[in-house]
């Protein structure tokens, strides 16, 4: 199935803004990884069968411009944020992915009351010194595909990744690449500060892991959810970081699910 969407340009603070946009229902924000996977997916399909899916290009990405204003991933957090304002968007369920994860979790703590929810998968922003992540900013597309993937040759690889040096799409991925690189380059894809800052996120939280993630470790999503209050880590076997699209039924279905509970949640730690 099919949902239908389009794309539409906003002007948020002066940033022309690329927005997917499709599906029925309450709204959902979908941020995106790294990969910058900003046309419409299986992934975006799976979500948009019970959400209307919001799913902002990052200044950088696709169409979306405003890249020399973003110095770090505060930057972009706030650009979200506006964003959000823009659109008329608050208390949404946010979903986001590696770097769109990050860039989640940054949003929430910064404003709480726009996110009610949130669905981090493989989610960036941390470094661990026994667990450290992998070298994403690789030329050898082999290398990569082999490092972001539990099976290379799954079909989601054709579906969102260039296959070779002749793909069409390998400029937009390396302009993806330039834009990733400008708010997790130094340090690299993690925020120093943000450990000590997790106890602040104050909504719901599910963390959807690869088991075999071998870019950003499960290691990772053990310590979000060990320092995220009242958080759950959820993590699907046979499966790399590109869980999204290794495993988007599943992936899916797990994401739906959390945000169709009706329990209430109960701060673990205040904020403060």
């Amino acid at each position: 199935m099919t949902v239908a969407n389009q794309t539409t340009f906003l002007n948020v603070y002066g940033r022309k803004t690329q927005l997917l946009k499709g599906g029925e229902g309450p709204p959902l924000l979908y941020l995106h990884s790294a990969a910058g996977e900003t046309d419409w997916t299986r992934w975006h399909d799976a979500l948009a069968q019970q959400f209307t899916v919001y799913a902002p290009a990052h200044p950088g990405f696709a169409l979306s411009e405003g890249l020399e204003e973003i110095d770090d991933i505060h930057d972009l957090a706030w650009h979200s944020v506006d964003l959000l304002n823009a659109v008329g968007l608050e208390q949404v369920p946010v979903v986001g992915f590696s770097l769109g994860a990050w860039l989640a979790v940054e949003m929430a703590i910064l404003r709480p009351a726009l996110v009610r929810r949130l669905v981090l998968i493989a989610a960036a922003g941390l470094h661990l010194d026994a667990a450290p992540t992998a070298e994403l900013f690789l030329d050898d597309l082999d290398r990569l595909r082999r490092l972001i993937f539990h099976d290379p040759k799954h079909p989601s690889v054709a579906e969102i990744f260039p296959t070779s040096p002749n793909d069409p799409r390998l400029l937009l991925w390396l302009r993806a690449r330039e834009a990733t690189a400008r708010v997790a380059w130094n340090p690299y894809l993690h925020n120093p500060k943000l450990p000590r800052q997790l106890r602040r996120i104050a909504c719901p939280t599910l963390l959807i892991w690869g088991a075999d993630d071998r870019l950003i470790p499960l290691a990772h999503g053990e310590f979000y959810a060990q320092h995220i209050p009242g958080a759950r880590l959820e993590v699907i076997p046979e499966c790399g970081h590109m869980v999204p699209f290794e495993a988007t039924a599943e992936c899916a279905a797990r994401t739906l699910e959390f945000f169709q509970e009706n329990e209430f949640f109960q701060e673990n730690t205040m904020p403060g």
